[in-house]
């Protein structure tokens, strides 16, 4: 029903079969009509959507590098990627205005990532997001891990409209029996994904609720927001008892005083945990 395939470093093809996520022919008229109506929330949209007879087609991220290191290897997971950050080639490309996005600067300040190479004070959002890209194949960043970042979900959606943003705004356009199919095959996905990159031992940052208890052990407690905002929402990954989950406070919340907070206590919890086993 839903295969991707690798296009570059950072970018993925998706194609997702709508004659077997609507076997009813209502149901997938009704899912057509919705989809004209989220195309127009965003203008990238147009650039990284289209559908070819029964089949949608869309543009992806995920950046994970085939390079290895003796870091211990930490996945950044997060709800969806933003329609304008696909269209650009790198997550979290730029907030309104081209400003450089806080979720950068969190990790940074949380002693999480510092890239090495800085684009100068002028560069344009192009400019500075093929250096972050390179520096995210390339290893080449001030890090205790060695970093992955993901979306448990694949489909895009915008990040400006509130109506079509965020996971919401996919599980508003699929519709809730539909999005739950895909829920399925999207955490498939995932595991195969910490399976390649983290093997055995690792850790995982989860950044929104879906994907944190998609990926959480059964004795692990379930998402709560109160617990994510005071850096206390810690427990395993279900297929590995040695890689550690944290649920972080949401990326809109990342300048904040309580997400400046969570992040720095998750650093220095997971650095702890993950030592132990070098």
């Amino acid at each position: 029903m839903l295969t991707y395939d690798d296009k570059t470093f950072g970018i993925q093809e998706y194609e997702l079969n709508l004659a077997e996520l609507y076997p009813i022919i209502k149901e997938r008229h009704d899912f057509i009509a919705r989809f004209d109506v989220f195309l127009k929330s965003d203008h990238s949209n147009q650039r990284i959507f289209s559908i070819q007879g029964n089949t949608l087609k869309y543009s992806s991220e995920v950046f994970v590098s085939d390079k290895m290191d003796n870091r211990p290897p930490l996945l950044l997971l997060l709800g969806n990627p933003a329609s304008h950050s696909v269209d650009a080639g790198m997550c979290f490309a730029f907030e309104r205005g081209g400003q450089e996005h806080r979720f950068w600067r969190n990790l940074k300040e949380a002693g999480i990532l510092t890239f090495l190479e800085q684009p100068p004070l002028n560069a344009d959002p192009i400019e500075k997001n093929t250096v972050r890209r390179n520096a995210l194949r390339e290893l080449d960043y001030l890090s205790p891990f060695r970093l992955g970042i993901a979306a448990f979900y694949s489909l895009p959606s915008t990040s400006s409209d509130p109506k079509w943003s965020g996971v919401m705004g996919i599980r508003k356009l699929l519709g809730a029996r539909a999005f739950g199919i895909i829920s399925i095959h999207e955490e498939i996905r995932i595991d195969k994904l910490i399976s390649r990159f983290i093997g055995i031992t690792g850790g995982i940052i989860a950044f929104q609720k879906d994907a944190y208890n998609g990926v959480r052990s059964y004795d692990t407690q379930k998402y709560s927001r109160d617990l994510a905002f005071q850096g206390l929402l810690q427990g395993k990954y279900k297929r590995g008892l040695n890689i550690f989950l944290v649920g972080a406070p949401p990326t809109r919340m990342a300048n904040t005083t309580f997400g400046k907070k969570a992040m720095l206590k998750y650093r220095l919890w997971l650095s702890q945990e993950l030592n132990s086993y070098q």
